[in-house]
């Protein structure tokens, strides 16, 4: 069985051809043409740059999406004994420690943080080593609750004086 041979991609001047090939089977008889129009290149920069912006603004949504979702999956809690820093849905990951295992605790709070409301922990430990949170809102009302739980740790663990 012969192979029958693929015709070559209509590119560039061979689809030109063609579709002037379309046109002149439709001329009436004794009907020519006077001028041939076509687009001007900036149609093909407007159509690039329409690319561009879309896949710009792909890239934004994706990023959007994906920062609100661990918005939305992460847990932060700071209980009477320990800290526990949840994040993820299908894949859970969990950080937690008692708080008396809490050394020092660094808030970075740039000045739009401070006037906005936001800034970010830093926290150290025995075993637990440095463990960063991420931005998070009233971070002095929340080093405040670690101070706190940790502090009612420690206590816990003192022998009740005779």
């Amino acid at each position: 069985m012969m192979k029958r041979k693929r015709p070559a991609p209509m590119t560039g001047r061979r689809r030109e051809e063609a579709q002037v090939a379309y046109i002149d089977k439709t001329l009436a008889q004794g009907e020519h043409i006077l001028a041939r129009g076509h687009f001007h290149w900036t149609y093909s920069i407007t159509s690039w740059m329409w690319l561009l912006i879309a896949g710009w603004a792909l890239i934004g949504i994706y990023m959007f999406f994906s920062r609100q979702i661990r918005k939305w999956t992460t847990e932060l809690v700071v209980t009477n004994r320990r800290f526990v820093f949840k994040r993820g849905v299908l894949n859970i990951k969990t950080d937690e420690f008692t708080a008396n295992r809490i050394q020092a605790i660094t808030l970075s709070q740039p000045w739009l943080g401070r006037l906005l409301g936001y800034g970010q922990l830093n926290i150290r430990g025995e075993e637990i080593g440095q463990f960063g949170l991420p931005v998070i809102a009233d971070p002095l009302a929340f080093r405040k609750a670690l101070i706190s739980s940790a502090e009612g740790a420690n206590s816990a663990k003192l022998p009740a004086a005779a």
